[in-house]
């Protein structure tokens, strides 16, 4: 039986949170950017999902066509409420944004870069009942939570690296920083208002996922976050087709194919896997083009030409064959031709035994020169197979979920790994205070959250409200798009990735992503410190440059412009937050009881 519970009756105001008394949740947080990944490491089996949606083209909306190819950004900022960027169009310099904008940034008073643009405080009707799940005075939005009861596997698997399981601390997590948010952002009269729901599945169940996101869809919310970690796809597809806004981390990382299918429902915390792959062609086409193998693991192999091969991802119905072809045509314009591609499906009982058959194929094809798509799983056997059949060619980590991950890459045969380099579309992570989730919530409420958790059941939550605050009065689902459209691109540092969705010339097309870099990575085998998790242990990635990050276009040219290898000039954790990454200092809100 599902089990749908109300943490608050009175519209998420929960009462400040209690310090946790027993301290863990802190030395865990240690290293927060992507302490989150051990809450992955059950939902990353299932990579970057598969399947399809219902089609449904959204309707379209002010400034957007519904085939999601045209966005006017002009008329998109006029239609919508007032902001600096409509102020400047229209000549306006007298308007009053309120007490919660600081005027210097045009930006609401959070301390994180990571927020939208002011808007003028709203005094007027709002429209009541403009859409499911929005009435005059409310917008309900549904936190998804796997029971650990039924999903004993993961949660033993997420519990042993040191997250909480409990739904009960994100929930109330959560639920005070909704009590901060609808006070600090503009929801035109309405209030916020978060209701927990506990799946009745494990998180790899597709009948369970479907069967929730049905039940959900019957709560009539307007957005949804957080989902079943392995069966997203099914889930978000459900709900979308039934008008439900899929939230960030309600899916992961689909194929913009299926994100078009459900547009404007499905919204991805990153870059699509087809931006992904247009990152990656770029850089391996400016970094380890046609050449000699320098960076291949035996001299006989250094004196050889390149010859590059693929090993990728794809689900049983060929969902990710569009992002195989566009990574393969990609790496065509830059001049590299693949001599083999390897498509995989990802079953651990079988991984090594696949990894052998792997490896002998490469082999058989004189290889050089190995680019990886895919899980952070995959690359252990594949490289510990290498290594049994002397076989030590570049290793090129393309678009990735979490393989970028210390965590993960100590899984791997480091002495193979260290020979290449690759990309990472994650935070840089370091101390508490370089994680924005954290440093909200600590800023706002004076103690830790509950949950060690929120680093990735926060950002969601913050990306809802942020299209509510650009939407105007008028919320639906379209309306929504365009506030996420509207938002001025935030970001961009070694700790806060550039973010933005819609047109802002960072992409070839509308971008339905998240995060719009990239870093570059390698693995340094000889120093040691603390993963994610914080494990101390040998081998660690090093971020180049400094952590530097890239867009599309602006990827260096060469291994020395980009830092590769250079350990003076690169970063394992930060200690501090980056000067780029620093928020103003404001004095936090006096929230009401």
């Amino acid at each position: 039986m599902t089990e749908t519970t109300e943490t608050n009756e009175t519209g998420g105001q929960p009462s400040r949170p209690t310090k946790n008394p027993n301290g863990t949740a802190r030395a865990l947080r240690r290293y927060g950017p992507i302490v989150g990944a051990v809450v992955l490491v059950a939902g990353a089996i299932a990579i970057f999902g598969g399947g399809g949606g219902d089609d449904d083209d959204g309707g379209g909306g002010s400034g957007v066509e519904a085939s999601t190819a045209d966005v006017d950004k002009e008329e998109l900022i006029r239609s919508g409420p007032m902001t600096p960027q409509k102020a400047e169009l229209e000549g306006n310099d007298d308007v009053d944004f309120g007490p919660n904008c600081d005027t210097d940034t045009g930006k609401i008073r959070l301390p994180t870069v990571q927020v939208p643009q002011c808007v003028e405080p709203f005094d007027g009707e709002n429209g009541g009942a403009t859409t499911p799940g929005v009435t005059e005075d409310e917008i309900l939005v549904v936190a998804y939570s796997t029971d650990p009861a039924r999903d004993p596997l993961g949660s033993a698997l997420v519990s042993g690296g040191g997250a909480d399981v409990d739904p009960a601390l994100t929930t109330e997590s959560l639920q005070n920083y909704v009590r901060l948010y609808n006070e600090v952002y503009e929801t035109y009269g309405r209030t916020v208002r978060l209701e927990r729901f506990i799946g009745s599945g494990a998180a790899d169940d597709v009948e369970a996922a479907r069967a929730d996101a049905i039940a959900i869809a019957d709560m009539e919310p307007f957005a949804v976050v957080g989902g079943p970690g392995q069966a997203t796809t099914p889930f978000a597809t459900e709900l979308a087709s039934r008008g439900v806004v899929c939230g960030p981390n309600c899916t992961l990382s689909e194929p913009e194919s299926i994100v078009e299918e459900n547009y404007p429902y499905m919204w991805e915390p990153g870059p699509t896997p087809d931006q992904s792959s247009l990152l990656a062609a770029e850089m391996v086409g400016k970094l380890a083009g046609p050449g000699k193998a320098e960076l291949a693991g035996d001299e006989a192999t250094r004196a050889k030409d390149r010859v590059y091969a693929l090993v990728h991802y794809d689900t049983p119905g060929g969902d990710h064959q569009p992002i195989f072809e566009a990574l393969r045509d990609g790496l065509e314009e830059q001049g590299i031709d693949l001599e083999i591609d390897i498509p995989f499906e990802l079953d651990l009982s079988t991984a090594q035994e696949n990894a052998r058959t792997m490896v002998a194929q490469l082999e058989q094809a004189g290889v050089t020169t190995v680019i990886f798509y895919g899980d952070p799983f995959t690359p252990g056997p594949l490289t510990t197979e290498a290594t049994a059949q002397d076989f030590h060619p570049e290793w090129i980590l393309g678009p990735s979920v979490l393989a970028d991950a210390t965590f993960f890459a100590r899984m791997m045969d480091g002495d193979q790994w260290k020979n290449g380099f690759g990309m990472s579309l994650i935070a840089g992570r370091g101390a508490p205070d370089t994680n924005s989730s954290v440093r909200i919530y600590e800023w706002a409420y004076g103690e830790e959250p509950p949950s060690n958790t929120v680093v990735i059941s926060e950002p969601p939550l913050r990306t809802i409200f942020n299209g509510i605050h650009l939407a105007g009065p008028d919320l639906t689902p379209d309306t929504f798009r365009d506030g996420l459209f509207r938002y001025e691109p935030t970001g961009g540092g070694p700790t806060e990735p550039g973010v933005s969705r819609g047109d802002h010339g960072l992409w070839p097309d509308t971008d339905l992503g998240g995060i719009d870099d990239m870093t570059l990575i390698w693995w340094d085998p000889g120093v040691s410190g603390p993963d994610e998790i914080d494990n101390e242990g040998p081998g660690m990635y090093r971020y180049a440059n400094g952590g530097e990050r890239y867009t599309l276009g602006e990827i260096p040219e060469s291994i020395e412009d980009a830092g590769l290898f250079d350990v003076d000039s690169s970063e394992t954790v930060y200690e501090e937050l980056p000067d780029e990454d620093q928020p103003p200092d404001y004095p936090p809100p006096d929230l009401p009881d």
